[in-house]
């Protein structure tokens, strides 16, 4: 049926509109629905306004995952040692700053060794002047066997301007009122962990954090509107708000919070724009992220869409049955009933099926949207769906005498099958050709 089967903890702070919370050790907030990673490193950053006049505060974001590190066994542990490292160059490939460090990690037993779930979050912070950069993070383990690299390239603009603007949008993961002593997280009287992978949603934490700082500027008094817009890639605009702000200091902290509660999964993009006077545009940002499934949104605001997924797994007439309910209760139970006869290990605490199931929902969407069309409506996203990943796969984008189209190979477990997929639009959305179950094929490899 499913092939090659295989927390924060938040206290809030209100006041307005903006909001803390604490949080515990760097575990991921997604629950049993987040993808599973085959990255083992995310790097990102953010530019502020930085305390040495005419600088900018250049703050550079890294993840590091369990499984992507070195662990040696020390008595009754695991431990993995390892450095992380960045360095800035400017002109001409100049060296311009450095960063190193020596870190270490302890887990208790071997799995969590292998683990692409947990993961510690890290922030490296440098004050440069206003200028084009390449910066480059390595993480290395303390064999040098394992390495990872990032490179990015990121363009500093000054923050003291005469009309107002404001930083980048950092994503957030995590906040805590500051201890008594500052860190590299600091950002006012609070420490802001920053979002790295940018993914958010899932059943665990159904929240949208980020953090700005809006700059006054030298010439400027009053009030600003920030605006803030959601689009999602397949379905538009999904939300919109403004807020006035009084500029009555030089830095004005905003930490925001949007619930997601009732958003659908996929990428989106959010717009925030600086307005003044007149609804003038002054400054304008965009920034991407993820949102992912959850099971009470989808239950109650997109049924459709849950058993149009289910259909693709399901025996005969178990969909038209589950068709008839009206109430959440009644399509919670059913969809628990649907996955609990699928549940290869019955008692534990995880549903392997169901985790692996929407985990190739995810990746999907992600590979094979095209035209507005979510990627598990696709042919290939519902071969991808029913069978995994192809044990081969071969793609000819720029065949001399056809369209372009790609052979998917299925022959590690149970019957051989191929899936041959054509381009034939050219628009990217690839078409199953006949035969559309893949059997009673020959190998052409």
């Amino acid at each position: 049926m499913i092939r090659n089967l295989s927390s924060i903890l938040s206290a809030w702070l209100v006041s307005g509109l903006l909001m803390a919370v604490s949080v515990s050790a760097q575990v991921p907030l997604w629950g049993m629905h987040v993808p599973e990673t085959k990255h083992n490193l995310y790097v990102d950053y953010a530019r502020f306004m930085s305390e040495e006049p005419g600088h900018v505060r250049l703050e550079l974001y890294y993840q590091v995952f369990n499984s992507g590190l070195e662990f040696k066994k020390e008595a009754d542990q695991w431990v993995a040692q390892y450095q992380v490292s960045a360095v800035v160059k400017g002109k001409k490939g100049k060296q311009v700053a450095t960063f190193d460090r020596e870190k270490q990690i302890t887990v208790p037993n071997e799995q969590k060794t292998k683990s692409s779930f947990d993961y510690r979050t890290g922030q490296i912070n440098f004050d440069l002047p206003p200028g084009k950069y390449t910066v480059v993070f390595t993480l290395r383990s303390a064999s040098n066997r394992k390495v990872e690299t990032r490179e990015l390239k990121v363009k500093l603009k000054t923050f003291y301007t005469a009309t107002p603007s404001f930083s980048d949008v950092e994503f957030v993961q995590a906040v805590q009122e500051l201890s008594d002593s500052a860190g590299s997280f600091t950002k006012g009287d609070l420490q802001i962990v920053p979002s790295v992978s940018r993914i958010f949603g899932g059943d665990e934490d159904n929240r949208l954090l980020s953090y700005i700082e809006i700059y006054r500027g030298s010439d400027s008094t009053g009030r600003v509107v920030v605006e803030t817009r959601l689009r999602h890639a397949t379905k538009g605009l999904v939300y919109r708000d403004t807020l006035h702000t009084e500029l009555t200091l030089p830095v004005v902290r905003q930490l925001r919070e949007i619930s997601l509660k009732d958003f659908p999964s996929g990428s989106y993009e959010m717009y925030v724009y600086l307005r003044g006077r007149r609804n003038k545009q002054l400054v304008k940002q965009t920034k991407q992220f993820e949102v992912l499934w959850s099971q009470e949104a989808l239950l109650k605001h997109d049924w459709g869409t849950a058993l149009g997924q289910l259909a693709y797994i399901a025996e005969p007439g178990e969909i038209s049955e589950m068709k008839k309910l009206s109430s959440v209760k009644e399509r919670k139970q059913a969809f628990d009933e649907f996955w609990r006869r699928r549940d290869p290990t019955i008692g534990s605490v995880e549903n392997e099926a169901k985790g692996e199931f929407y985990r190739r929902v995810y990746i999907a969407n992600q590979r094979f949207s095209v035209l507005r069309r979510q990627g598990w409506r696709a042919d290939r996203g519902r071969i991808y769906i029913r069978h995994g990943e192809p044990d081969e796969l071969d793609d000819f984008p720029y065949p001399l005498d056809s369209h372009p189209y790609q052979v998917w190979h299925y022959y590690v477990q149970g019957r051989y099958r191929r899936f041959t997929f054509v381009d034939e639009k050219s628009d990217g959305d690839y078409r199953l050709q006949y035969p559309f179950d893949g059997l009673h094929q020959t190998p052409d490899f």
